[in-house]
């Protein structure tokens, strides 16, 4: 954890940081800002519209959990359109619309499509 407190104390010391940090300052002073994050903040203690946003926190939580459980997008069901985009290939170069040499899938034999080697 050291890492990344060192790393968000250099951005902060940083131009670019200091100005962000001036602009941080200048809205905490404004008091429409003020009025707004006191608003907010009654909002969250009434315990109506606080059972709502820990609700709304919980499927937030299950949503990014999955999303990090499907490494490569397998099990989606979404069609493999090989552009850019959600469902598209990542860095690694595994998951939908990926061709790797030796690929033996089922009906993959499109333009671009490998055949197996032997």
């Amino acid at each position: 954890m050291a890492g990344i407190f060192s790393k968000v104390s250099a951005f902060a010391r940083s131009p670019q940081g200091k100005k962000l940090l001036q602009q941080a300052q200048d809205a905490a002073k404004d008091p429409k800002n003020r009025a707004k994050v006191q608003e907010l903040g009654d909002k969250l203690k009434d315990p109506k519209n606080r059972a709502k946003v820990q609700e709304l926190g919980n499927k937030l939580k299950d949503a990014a959990k999955q999303a990090r459980t499907k490494p490569g997008g397998t099990g989606s069901g979404s069609a493999q359109s090989g552009g850019s985009g959600p469902g598209s290939t990542g860095p690694s170069g595994t998951g939908p619309g990926s061709t790797e040499p030796g690929s033996t899938e089922p009906g993959d034999s499109g333009p671009g499509s490998t055949a197996p080697k032997g």
